[in-house]
């Protein structure tokens, strides 16, 4: 009798033990206690979850519409087409906005040298004198200046240097007022000259002797001046 009534109080205790309502369908409390605080903060956290960066720098890096990214072959080829485009033909003007004074500046620089190279061909005191002028006119071009181009042939006729005398002669345009001048110059350099010195007497393979100088002051007319 014991044994039966055992038997017949077990599916009530089992069924305390359950819970009402696991026949109904309802959630047990026990399963409520799980859904804790910290349970909903990490839902939450998930679902504000940003976007991965990735997709936004992917973005950023492709190129805009309409235009393509060079290699840097290609960068360097653009880059020498559009250096070709610079006009070479550009006239650059020392002081380009004082061109005026600048001009007036260069020919009164002009002015200064000849008139230092004709003050050592006539200062009778005057060292080693037409090496001087010849060094008052180093900057000058002979051709583009007449006045320049006079005073180099006196000082070569005046060194003896008769062959280098003329063949600057014939490369520049001396006036024609100042070729008597130079024609004289000519034949007294000539005139002191031994005969083998002379380019138009000199032989084929000889040594020619050593220039006589003529070291006196020039004391002639000057060349006419011309103004640049």
């Amino acid at each position: 009798m014991l044994v039966a009534l055992g038997f017949a109080l077990a599916p009530m205790e089992a069924h305390a033990i359950e819970g009402p309502g696991t026949n109904s369908g309802e959630v047990p409390r026990r399963a409520e206690k799980t859904a804790t605080g910290k349970t909903t903060k990490t839902v939450a956290v998930k679902k504000r979850k940003k976007v991965p960066t990735r997709t936004k720098q992917t973005e950023a890096v492709k190129a805009p519409p309409g235009r393509t990214r060079l290699s840097r072959a290609a960068r360097l080829r653009a880059a020498r087409e559009q250096a070709h485009t610079i006009n070479d033909n550009v006239e650059i003007t020392p002081f380009p906005s004082h061109a005026a004074a600048a001009r007036k500046a260069l020919a009164q620089n002009r002015r200064d040298q000849l008139d230092d190279a004709e003050r050592a061909a006539r200062d009778p005191h005057q060292d080693d004198r037409w090496q001087t002028v010849l060094f008052h006119l180093r900057g000058f071009d002979s051709r583009a200046d007449a006045e320049a181009c006079f005073w180099r042939v006196i000082a070569y006729y005046r060194l003896g240097e008769i062959g280098r005398a003329r063949t600057i002669r014939q490369s520049c345009e001396i006036d024609t007022r100042d070729l008597p001048v130079i024609e004289k110059e000519d034949v007294q350099s000539a005139s002191l000259q031994p005969a083998t010195a002379l380019p138009e007497l000199a032989a084929a393979g000889e040594r020619a002797p050593a220039p006589v100088q003529n070291p006196a002051g020039y004391e002639g007319a000057a060349p006419t001046r011309l103004e640049r």
